[in-house]
């Protein structure tokens, strides 16, 4: 039963590491950047979602974190827009950069204004709170995470496959110059890609900070972990984003009950290293036939 506990606990745990980087694979799958800044938007949206309880006097975290995820991707459009954007003719590197320094700001501003210490001043009951199916114990949250990465990737796919927008954003992401010849706005397309990651982004901030302790500088911690899971599951593949969050986390669940819970990260990436050499594009990515 222990061994049932501990692959349920990682599967969910998975699912929350699937929406954690659900915004990292949006934009690597339209843009093709790398958005190191991703790790601290996640961070980012659970402090607004702190500042706004504040400023309402409570509130559920999550429902509020919406407010704060609408706040998040009004900001980011125009960094996308008149900042990242006009530099990724330039090649992969400048932009990169471009969002490593916006991360340094982020980081920098959250310990001016919050300090350096942990998120504590809010939570929920759920957070904590686990009920038990069968013997098996599931902790709340962690399942709450996952059902919102199930609705997070349905609802993407659906807009992705069957909008306008949609549609206008495969055509940049096929070929931006073509779909710039066309009629595409592609400036404002990339700059809505970026809002719609940072409102996910947000989302799994407030679920992070409900689950783990967090703070201004833990946002590189959360892109790495983000970043293994979109690998994993295929640069830029959304259903492949999920199922390697249920890797990660079900590796990361079997590597801390076996081994012992100080080797799991290196475990993780050793699985990663593995799936590399089999499957360098990750398993769930499409490669091009010649």
């Amino acid at each position: 039963m222990e061994f049932v506990n501990n692959a349920v606990s990682g599967l969910l745990l998975g699912g929350l590491y699937a929406v954690a980087a659900l915004g990292l694979s949006i934009v690597f799958g339209t843009m093709k950047l790398v958005n190191l800044a991703h790790g601290q938007l996640l961070i980012l949206g659970a402090y607004l979602t702190s500042m706004l309880i504040g400023l309402f006097g409570g509130g559920d975290p999550l429902l509020v974190g919406v407010a704060a995820a609408v706040l998040l991707a009004v900001l980011v459009y125009p960094l996308q827009r008149y900042i990242i954007t006009p530099v990724m003719a330039q090649g992969e590197e400048p932009p990169m950069t471009v969002t490593f320094g916006i991360s340094v700001v982020i980081t920098t501003l959250l310990i001016i204004f919050f300090t350096s210490s942990p998120l504590t001043s809010w939570t929920a009951d759920y957070a904590t709170k686990e009920w038990e199916v069968f013997g098996v114990r599931i902790r709340l949250i962690y399942l709450i995470a996952t059902v919102i990465a199930l609705v997070f990737i349905l609802v993407l796919m659906w807009i992705l496959k069957r909008t306008a927008f949609g549609r206008q954003v495969r055509a940049a992401s096929i070929d931006a110059e073509a779909a710039g010849l066309v009629g595409i706005d592609v400036k404002k397309t990339y700059a809505r890609v970026m809002s719609m990651s940072a409102f996910v982004a947000a989302i799994a901030g407030v679920l992070i900070a409900l689950s783990f302790s967090v703070a201004p500088t833990t946002g590189t911690g959360w892109l790495l972990r983000a970043f293994t899971v979109v690998v994993i599951g295929g640069l830029g593949s959304l259903p492949g984003t999920l199922f390697g969050g249920f890797i990660v986390g079900l590796v990361e669940a079997a590597g801390a009950a076996w081994v012992g819970p100080q080797y799991r990260d290196v475990i993780v990436f050793g699985v990663l290293v593995v799936i590399l050499l089999v499957r360098p594009n990750g398993l769930f990515a499409k490669v091009a036939k010649a």
